[in-house]
């Protein structure tokens, strides 16, 4: 697991970002090639209490029997027309559902846009995004496409091409395992880790490209931004139907901030890098709309 509890927090756009700060040590993980270590923070600041969204769009306390396991999920769904999508949220190693829902704030964007949002929570607070399954390792794989299935069956209007996992950190590299081992997840957003191939490999049962939106803190010392630029041309070789031989090239985003340069290999559009300046290993500002708009584009290219 390569997760960290973030510092600052993502609104439901590029711009919007609220910071908070909290008493006591946390946790961390960071992520290398073959190594996880674990650093300590200390944060000095008290912030604000993270009870459960009153939104009533929010289930909450939701739970799913996989593999001998009760998992837990809190759920939003629109409540105007059809869904458009949905979007499975992996919050980071060592925090929660609760957190997760805070510090997102998306009800807005996922109104506007059709979005389900479902936000799991880890067996003790973190994903199993390295090992086979077994004994303490569990099963996360199966528990977010059963979840998702779950979803999709309550939802048959749902398009089975715009099912998404977005995560941070030690969720990051769970949406990555997602990428190459789901049959459901059809596109990942990634903030604040990189791609590597699991414990089997890269099969990507799911038979179609599944795009990644990577966001990158250039700032980020946990996860360094070379880290994530150097695994780019393997996940596109893995995930998509593109070569791993061109190069990473700045990409014109609409609406992104100036102090955000996106980038995409110079032979494939299906995988994209945004990096942002002055920012570390934190839930980066509008990671979540970012990815929705260029993973459900992306999505309609390869069926057009």
């Amino acid at each position: 697991m390569h997760g960290v509890v973030p510092l600052n927090v993502q609104g439901d756009g590029w711009n919007s970002m609220v910071s908070y700060g909290f008493e006591g040590a946390i946790i961390v993980e960071m992520k290398a090639p073959l190594l996880f270590g674990y650093v300590a923070l200390m944060v000095g600041c008290t912030g604000p209490s993270l009870s459960k969204s009153t939104d009533v769009r929010w289930a909450h306390g939701l739970h799913l029997d996989v593999d001998g396991r009760t998992r837990n999920y809190s759920l939003f769904e629109p409540t105007v027309g059809d869904a458009q999508g949905l979007m499975v949220v992996l919050h980071g190693g060592g925090d929660s559902v609760e957190r997760m829902i805070s510090e997102m704030a998306v009800e807005a964007m996922a109104e506007e846009n059709g979005l389900i949002v479902a936000v799991p929570a880890g067996v003790d607070n973190g994903w199993n995004d390295e090992d086979l399954p077994g004994g303490e390792f569990a099963d996360d794989v199966g528990f977010i496409d059963a979840l998702v299935g779950t979803i999709a069956t309550a939802h048959p209007e749902l398009p089975a091409s715009h099912m998404f996992a977005h995560g941070f950190s030690n969720g990051g590299g769970m949406a990555t395992r997602l990428a190459c081992e789901s049959t459901r997840i059809r596109g990942v957003g990634v903030v604040g880790n990189y791609y590597v191939p699991g414990p089997e490999g890269c099969p990507r049962p799911v038979g179609h490209p599944v795009p990644g939106w990577f966001g990158a803190g250039l700032d980020d010392e946990l996860v360094e931004v070379g880290s994530v630029r150097e695994t780019v041309p393997s996940y596109a070789e893995d995930l998509t139907d593109c070569s791993s031989s061109g190069s990473l090239q700045p990409v014109d985003v609409p609406d992104a901030p100036s102090d955000v340069v996106c980038k995409e290999m110079s032979d494939c559009d299906a995988v994209q890098l945004c990096e942002y300046a002055d920012r570390g290993h934190e839930m980066l500002p509008g990671s979540f709309s970012a990815a929705w708009r260029f993973l459900s584009e992306a999505v309609n290219a390869t069926v057009e």
